[in-house]
């Protein structure tokens, strides 16, 4: 196993799978600067610490290319933005002028979700030093998400591009920030710097025939899901029968997303678990907490929970539970769990977890499989798992269902990649608020439109969709036109125009395979996916 960081010799063979050393390099130190993004408003935390020092490598690594560059950052440069919250949120604007008459738009993303905790434990290698291993892969946060599949690809292309015959078309990349958690900062922002200017103003940001976005699975992507972040807590502190009530009742929107059902083939269908053949709608509950009360003697109580992901768009692999009170009722509390609980999940006693156990508890996990917040299917979410066995506990009396303690939750929300927002996050939250409104009046749900979007859908005839489509097949051997689960920063071009009035088309693609284990652990990309998908962005450039 070669280690590949910051500073540190570089793998030949890992250089020879990329096809570019420096390019390889440049990875390495995105990845190790960990450029994380988390939002968790219920707990106020805005984290964004190294998004400048990952936005100036990024520059210095395209002027080192001959490319002219800039940044964007609202927070500096765009109108006053309190919901920004003053924190720096740089873009970068990488461009390759020909003096062509068109121009094509890459929209790549550098921030990264955390890695919370709970996973440490499940890298072989550490999470922000990417490591090249024997199965020629290269692993670490970022590596595919958009490091390598998206800034990386997208410079190597343009290098080449650069120093190669003039291409005809002049291109754009830009390297957005926030995309984890809704673009508010990213291209949400690019978005709307332009809405202020003339449509036919040069100085707009988003100003070309078509956009490319090397953000997902070695398919052409003419659809791309919306995202809501529903975010769910109490007007007073409830009892644990409240909470439990609350958290049943959040499960239960899946029933109502998953009938929608869009016109976009899924690329999961059928050897991936996808739920039909077509993308649906999804309603995740993905973060779950308990906050934390004293343990006293006396009946077992939950004293604290907490599903180990700090990202809402994340299904955790566990759920600790903290068990308090006189040591035999909490002991009949755990063997009522481990008996309990259903296949594929299990109950073990806690390893890694963000809570602070004490001594006087005892913690234990509800395991499952995580897995991407848009793609519940390709996990075993262990947050209802979690709810199912303490509402158990509760009603046969190993738990006080009494005891209060402040609870929150979040869902994450996809929508058809041909849903407008209101038809998707307005028809959820009266739905749920209608039935809160009867059975726990003091609960509330938020879904902040700073951090939600609508759906993106081209037709998957459109010219542009049948070339990506053609260079896919050639490239990775993935033909035919899908839709996305995920959702991408796709989703914020919906309505955006061409010079030429015509709706601007959005495709996504990338190196995202089904080793990639993408917000996981054990994230990881092939660095000959990565070096092909800078291949069809030329390809597509040149050829288009």
């Amino acid at each position: 196993m070669d280690d590949v960081g910051a500073g540190e010799p570089l793998s030949r063979a890992a250089a020879d799978a990329l096809g570019d050393a420096d390019a390889l390099r440049l990875l390495a130190e995105l990845v190790a600067i960990a450029p994380t993004n988390l939002e968790d408003p219920l707990h106020g935390r805005y984290e964004k610490p190294r998004y400048r020092r990952a936005a100036d490598r990024i520059v210095r690594a395209a002027r080192d290319r001959g490319l002219a560059t800039r940044l964007f950052d609202p927070v500096v440069d765009g109108p006053p933005a309190p919901e920004l919250r003053g924190i720096p949120r740089p873009n970068v604007v990488i461009d390759l002028d020909v003096g062509a008459p068109k121009t094509v738009l890459i929209l790549a993303h550098y921030d990264v979700v955390p890695v919370p905790v709970e996973q440490l434990g499940r890298w072989k290698s550490p999470p922000h030093t990417l490591t090249y291993r024997s199965n020629g892969r290269l692993y670490g946060r970022g590596s595919n998400d958009d490091l390598g599949s998206g800034v990386v690809a997208s410079l190597l292309a343009m290098q080449r591009m650069a120093a190669g015959p003039a291409p005809p078309a002049n291109v754009r990349l830009l390297a957005c920030c926030d995309e984890e958690t809704g673009g508010a900062g990213g291209v949400e922002r690019l978005k709307a710097h332009d809405e202020a200017l003339p449509e036919e103003d040069p100085s707009r940001f988003l100003r070309g025939e078509v956009a490319l976005i090397p953000d997902g699975s070695p398919h052409a992507t003419a659809g791309s899901s919306g995202l809501v972040f529903l975010d769910a807590s109490f007007g007073t502190v409830p009892t644990l029968t409240e909470t439990l009530r609350y958290g049943t009742t959040l499960i239960a929107l899946h029933d109502l997303a998953k009938t929608w059902k869009s016109v976009y083939r899924s690329p999961d269908w059928p050897d991936h678990g996808a739920p039909e053949p077509v993308v649906t709608g999804r309603a995740t509950l993905t973060k779950f907490d308990i906050d934390p009360t004293p343990a006293v003697p006396g009946a077992a109580f939950v004293v604290a929970a907490h599903a180990e992901t700090d990202a809402a768009n994340q299904i955790a692999q566990s759920v600790t539970v903290v068990f308090g009170g006189d040591g035999t009722a909490v002991e009949a509390a755990v063997r009522g769990l481990e008996a309990d609980v259903r296949p594929p999940f299990t109950v073990v006693p806690a390893a890694g977890t963000a809570l602070q156990v004490p001594a006087s508890a005892r913690a234990v996990q509800v395991v499952g499989v995580s897995a991407h917040g848009g793609y519940p299917h390709r996990g075993a979410n262990p947050v209802p798992e979690c709810l199912r066995l303490l509402e158990l506990a509760s009603r046969a009396g190993r738990i006080s269902s009494d005891h209060r303690s402040a609870a929150t939750f979040s869902v994450d929300l996809r929508l058809l990649p041909e849903m407008e927002l209101a038809a998707g996050r307005d028809v959820v939250l009266s739905t749920l608020r209608a039935t809160l409104a009867t059975s726990l009046p003091t609960a509330r749900a938020e879904a902040p439109e700073i951090r939600a979007r609508g759906g993106y859908h081209l037709s998957p005839t459109h010219p542009m969709v049948l070339h990506l489509e053609r260079l896919c097949a050639d490239l990775f051997g993935a033909p035919g036109v899908f839709g996305e689960y995920g959702g991408t920063d796709a989703s914020s071009l919906e309505g955006l125009r061409t010079p030429a009035g015509a709706p601007l088309p959005a495709l996504v693609f990338g190196s995202m395979d089904r080793e990639s284990h993408i917000h996981e652990a054990e994230e990881s990309a092939d660095p000959r996916e990565i070096a092909k998908v800078a291949t069809l962005l030329e390809r597509f450039v040149r050829e288009g």
